[in-house]
């Protein structure tokens, strides 16, 4: 086991160094096998300074989650600019996300490892994330909100089917990889329809 750093009169790190550190650690020993101490030598401070000034290792994890999220929601933001339909735009999102997780080396890390089972459950309890995901799809079901075609438990569930979507196709590829027209296709097949009537 990595031993901790000798304390130094330095002031501790930013948030954002311990997220990068937190990260890097991840990905090298992966992230069911990296322990607090990692994270603090990876860091340059100790253990206690992490866990009173960062919280404890699941904070720090759902942290890191978060932001490596927003990064990718910012991104799909951008892939879906040109896309105005909303039955359309809502596929295409949640296939890029798709793509996304398993080629960005964090969330790939995170989700198509031995942990996955152990991220996604701790994801899907993440406020941030569920709030991510309501900001992409709210903008798409505003008529049905406003002629009162929907409340907002049905928007909370249906974020958190699609959140569960998303991680369980990065998650479990199933018996043969499945390529962006292959899962285009089945959304557009068995999801789409069961959301149709609330999109614009």
């Amino acid at each position: 086991m990595s031993q901790e750093p000798a304390t130094a009169n330095a002031p501790p790190p930013d948030l954002d160094t311990v997220l990068d550190a937190a990260a890097a650690c991840y990905l090298r020993f992966g992230v069911d096998k990296t322990t607090a101490v990692d994270i603090a030598k990876a860091a340059g401070i100790s253990r206690a300074t992490l866990y009173r000034r960062y919280g404890s290792h699941e904070a720090i994890f759902l942290a890191v989650l978060v932001r490596e999220s927003e990064d990718m929601a910012a991104d799909a933001e951008q892939h879906l600019a040109t896309i105005d339909d909303p039955a359309e735009r809502l596929v295409e999102g949640m296939v890029f996300a798709i793509g996304e997780i398993s080629r960005r080396p964090v969330h790939a890390t995170v989700f198509t490892t031995d942990s996955a089972g152990w991220a996604a459950t701790q994801a899907l309890r993440v406020s941030a994330l569920h709030h991510l995901g309501e900001a992409g799809i709210r903008p798409l079901l505003a008529p049905a909100e406003d002629a009162g075609l929907i409340t907002e438990q049905a928007i909370d569930d249906l974020v958190d089917w699609m959140l569960r979507i998303l991680i369980s196709y990065a998650a479990i590829p199933g018996p043969a990889d499945l390529t962006p027209a292959d899962i285009r296709r089945q959304l557009e097949a068995l999801f789409l329809p069961a959301v149709a009537g609330l999109l614009a």
